[in-house]
């Protein structure tokens, strides 16, 4: 079981890091709370960039002059919706199916 959250805006990652402890017991307090019947000692604990963009959408494709190199970044908080366009996005850029809607999250689109 994957459970995560206690976001909050922190930009510098050493500051970050050092909350990992404390947002992990409270994150497995919760999760035993509500889910009491499952132990909720966490195995793996970890903290990561939260990114977005200016228009709240990603960005998925080829990096600009880095051949063969692929990205899919700043998803803000919908990483399971975005995450799945950005799968078949990138599966059909690379197969060279394209994609009609990769110019609307491309490294190369005007904000």
């Amino acid at each position: 079981m994957i459970c995560g959250g206690e976001d909050e805006e922190i930009s510098d990652a050493d500051e970050r890091d050092a909350k990992i402890a404390d947002k992990t017991a409270a994150l497995s307090r919760k999760l035993g709370a509500l889910l009491p019947m499952i132990d909720a000692t966490p195995v793996h604990a970890w903290a990561g960039s939260f990114g977005d963009s200016k228009t709240g959408t990603p960005t998925i494709g080829r990096i600009p002059r880095m051949p063969n190199c692929y990205a899919a970044m700043g998803y803000g908080g919908n990483g399971i919706t975005f995450s799945m366009m950005a799968a078949q996005m990138l599966r059909a850029l690379i197969c060279g199916d394209g994609d009609p809607d990769a110019d609307l999250v491309s490294f190369s689109r005007k904000f």
